[in-house]
């Protein structure tokens, strides 16, 4: 289990895409971008990518190793953005 020590949203509302997140872990790890979707099925979360030189692909910087982790970040960041 992750210790999320803060979340900052920044709403968006601009089709699919409900907000940016940026999340702090254990007050030591800042998870910047993690976007907030809503999709067919429901919300989730999309981590940031950068793209690869030379190449039309892109690949994520960070992303969960696990679902019961993928679950944590978006309850959390679903969370803080109904707040708003």
């Amino acid at each position: 289990m992750l210790n999320i020590t803060e979340i900052r949203i920044k709403k968006i509302n601009k089709g699919d895409l409900l907000a940016a997140a940026s999340v702090c872990i254990d007050n030591c790890l800042i998870l910047k971008e993690v976007k907030l979707l809503e999709g067919k099925n429901g919300r989730y979360i999309s981590t940031p990518k950068r793209k690869i030189k030379n190449k039309n692909v892109r690949q994520d910087f960070f992303y969960p190793l696990n679902n019961e982790t993928r679950v944590q970040l978006l309850n959390a960041i679903t969370e803080e953005y109904e707040k708003i």
